[in-house]
């Protein structure tokens, strides 16, 4: 599922600080007013927001401006109805036991708009295959001793717009743009078919933009 591209950058990331200014460039007229950041990590976005934004980051640790853990039972975001002009969680919901609790969060406290980015894990692991990683995925298997960080689910693209999609329309808000990054993978071919042609295999991290309705 791709929606007609209001939202563009051409800007590369290979890090947080690049994939700040990636968020930065592609949603500019969407980022300023009220902001909140979910897993903002080092508020690498925040030199990017024009004059006159107000921003707050929400982490696990310092620097974030609050300190919380959206895992933990009954967590809630500590805000009313419609604090926020935009709301970004970039990379995060995976990480989240409570995903859907979280999302319904995220909704809540947004007046405008939610901007959400999730992996293709499905993708990632034939990539793994592929480059001769022996199938293992960075956030995923039975690593030998506990992992620091890893994802709490396991999905396609194709799986990941549906969730975005209808978990959005339960909370009131529609698809404004869906749209993946790092489009392609390898051919495995069978009678001229491509086995990989799956938008669940192809597809990069899904970047969607939720519209208040």
């Amino acid at each position: 599922m791709t929606t007609a591209a209001l939202y563009q950058s051409n800007h590369p990331h290979t890090d947080r600080p690049s994939k700040a200014a990636y968020i930065a460039d592609k949603y500019a007229p969407i980022l300023h007013g009220r902001i909140l950041d979910i897993g903002c990590d080092q508020k690498f976005i925040a030199p990017h927001l024009p004059e006159g934004t107000h921003y707050t980051g929400i982490d696990v640790a310092p620097p974030a401006d609050i300190i919380l853990n959206l895992d933990q039972p009954g967590a809630t975001l500590p805000f009313p109805d419609a604090e926020f002009d935009t709301v970004l969680a970039a990379d995060v919901l995976e990480h989240l036991e409570r995903i859907h609790a979280i999302f319904d969060e995220l909704c809540r406290v947004s007046a405008c708009r939610v901007i959400i980015s999730l992996p293709n894990p499905v993708r990632n692991l034939i990539d793994s295959f592929v480059h001769n990683q022996s199938g293992r995925l960075k956030f995923y298997g039975l690593p030998v001793d506990p992992p620091a960080d890893r994802h709490r689910w396991f999905f396609g693209a194709e799986e990941a717009a549906h969730f975005l999609t209808q978990r959005a329309a339960r909370n009131r808000f529609e698809v404004e743009q869906l749209d993946h990054e790092s489009l392609g993978c390898p051919l495995w071919m069978r009678n001229s078919e491509n086995l990989l042609a799956s938008p669940n295999i192809t597809a990069g991290t899904t970047w969607c933009v939720l519209k208040r309705l």
